[in-house]
């Protein structure tokens, strides 16, 4: 109850903060809802009148429905726009909160979280009914607003149709029972629909299309996708028919009840206990009950997805703090003076049982270049991971000038970090902008961008561009023109090199799309530019698969099965004639 009250005030409390004044004047609308009731008053002053000769009668019915009934129109028409807007504004309030806040976590084990994802897929989904949460809730206050109205108007015409809304109580129950359906045909829908919308992400991505063709994949997609498609839809439908049906038997129970109302007044009226024009009300009052009040209480007990929906939102915020709350608040230093060491560092991937590091104890000298070498899966890429706190060690500690890594704040720290990563991003931009990204203060500096690329020894990416840096990237823009994999990779290189404060530059495969002779090149620019800037402390991280490009780096780490096998220079790595020798002498021969 707790947290459904705390959903609540979430929802109320967000289009307050959007929309105060809107906020206020939607609920002009509600008046509105008493048009229906007001209308039967006016038609039972009007046959009245008519049938026993009322002048007062007749002039009350008349004003009542010509005066009153498009006054009441004006208002439903004013606060109707006021909720349509109001309602817009709130929706993209909470699409830009569950945008700041999906990329607020500053982590990436989350998604390594079959949970995780499952409920980010249930939240994917209720963006919808999040969007229009605020519109449900000025429904629901209408709908009650309405109901209340219609019960005063049932007394007034005769204290026994109030017996009528005994009809519509097992609307309760049966809204109770719909909402429990919904929401566990949610819950067993969302893995379905996750790789539903992932195979349907394979037919309209173009890489993936290249695959899909040269394999004869498409028939094999199109099957997998309409079978995934069923099987995430099935619990819906098994939620939705069980609704169907138990809106039929409602309004079937209630037809009894209406039936009956309607046959009493009939009877009262035959014995002079009621007049005409109370029959005429009590038809009209009485059929408006299945809206009036029977709606409410379906539209209150479907408050619970909007507040489910504002609830998972609720979830996310709760998740980025507890995350964010585990980081520490000291920054990092201005220059690195001791180094960087790990102590004993193991990590093993949430939801998985086998450790990828294991008691890992390395010190990188401030100002030292190490290369971190070994075979695919050895665990080089998530040493790096662990080291731009993208993960946190399973065991274990990682120093920076004897402070424990977790205590420094981790913001600060990542503004401290540059990158190239083998997995880089793609962003197409303008030429520059997609290199100064490295350092957002110089975005839009073209100088900067050509700056970053010269010293990544990637220069020549901007001669092949039709309009150098200026050029717009992705054919799927305007003037954009598509670059290969390999100019991308070089302007990754560049953006990793736009900071010039950064304590630890990676270069994780950063060249992996390059032949080996200019990869060789430009690991051996990369560690003479680190050394000859040693006296900022900084520490350069070069991981390669290749073991002749590293053989430069002041330490060299060879990994494998996620444990330290060797440690230390090139020469001394040879003279041990261990597995660095072994395998730098088979990829020498093997370029030979």
């Amino acid at each position: 109850m707790r947290e459904t009250w705390r959903a609540f005030v979430f929802l109320v409390s967000t289009s307050v903060r959007t929309e105060p004044w809107r906020s206020a004047a939607a609920l002009l609308e509600p008046l509105a809802r008493l048009s229906h009731p007001l209308l039967a008053i006016w038609l039972k002053y009007l046959t009245d009148g008519v049938l026993e000769q009322n002048t007062n009668d007749i002039l009350i019915g008349v004003i009542g429905i010509s005066v009153v009934q498009p006054l009441m129109f004006v208002i439903a028409l004013v606060g109707n726009d006021m909720r349509v807007v109001l309602s817009e504004r709130v929706g993209f309030a909470f699409d830009r909160e569950l945008t700041r806040l999906a990329a607020a976590v500053p982590g990436l084990d989350h998604f390594e979280r079959v949970d995780y994802r499952d409920k980010l897929e249930l939240l994917r989904q209720s963006q919808t009914a999040l969007g229009g949460s605020l519109n449900n809730l000025l429904n629901i206050v209408n709908a009650l607003f309405a109901g209340g109205s219609t019960l005063v108007v049932l007394a007034y015409l005769n204290p026994m149709l109030l017996f009528l809304a005994l009809f519509a109580l097992p609307a309760i129950p049966i809204a109770g029972l719909q909402q429990k359906w919904q929401r566990i045909g949610e819950e067993r829908s969302a893995t379905p629909s996750r790789l539903a919308r992932h195979l349907r992400g394979l037919t309209i991505n173009r890489n993936a299309g290249m695959e899909l063709r040269v394999f004869g994949l498409q028939e094999e997609i199109r099957e997998r996708f309409r079978s995934v498609s069923l099987e995430a839809r099935r619990p819906l439908l098994w939620s939705e028919s069980r609704m169907v049906w138990t809106d039929a038997a409602q309004q079937a129970f209630f037809a009894i009840g209406y039936v009956g109302a309607v046959g009493y007044m009939l009877h009262s009226a035959i014995n002079g206990q009621a007049s005409t024009g109370d029959v005429v009300a009590a038809v009209y009052i009485c059929r408006q009950v299945a809206e009036q009040v029977i709606w409410p209480i379906f539209a209150v007990s479907r408050l619970g997805t909007v507040l489910r929906a504002a609830g998972r939102l609720l979830w996310l915020s709760d998740y980025a703090d507890s995350i964010e709350g585990q980081g520490g608040r000291t920054s990092p230093p201005e220059r690195l003076q001791k180094g960087i060491t790990f102590e004993d560092v193991s990590f093993t991937y949430p939801g998985t049982d086998r450790p990828i590091l294991q008691n890992v104890s390395l010190t990188i000298p401030a100002g030292g270049v190490i290369a971190l070498v070994g075979e695919n899966g050895a665990g080089k890429t998530t040493l790096v991971k662990l080291l731009s706190r993208m993960y946190e060690p399973t065991e274990g500690r990682i120093l920076v000038d004897g402070v424990d890594l977790a205590d420094i704040d981790v913001e600060e720290w990542r503004q401290r970090l540059s990158a190239a990563f083998q997995d880089f991003t793609k962003p197409e931009l303008v030429a520059h902008r997609s290199v100064g990204i490295g350092e957002l203060a110089n975005l839009d500096d073209e100088a900067a961008a050509a700056d970053g690329l010269e010293r990544g020894g990637a220069s020549d990416v901007a001669d092949t561009l039709p309009q150098g840096l200026s050029t717009q990237l992705g054919s799927s823009w305007s003037g954009g023109v598509d670059i290969s994999t390999g100019q991308w990779q070089k302007l990754a290189l560049g953006r990793a090199l736009m900071r010039d404060d950064s304590l630890v530059v990676f270069f994780d495969e950063p060249t992996a799309s390059l032949d080996a002779p200019t990869e060789h090149a430009l690991f051996e620019r990369y560690t003479n530019v680190a050394k000859s800037g040693s006296e900022t402390g900084s520490v350069t991280v070069l991981v390669s698969h290749r073991f002749s490009t590293v053989h430069s780096a002041d330490v060299i780490l060879v990994l494998d099965s996620g444990r330290v096998a060797e440690l230390g220079s090139h020469e001394e790595l040879m003279e041990r004639r261990g597995i660095y020798a072994e395998l730098y002498t088979l990829q020498a021969e093997s370029y030979a």
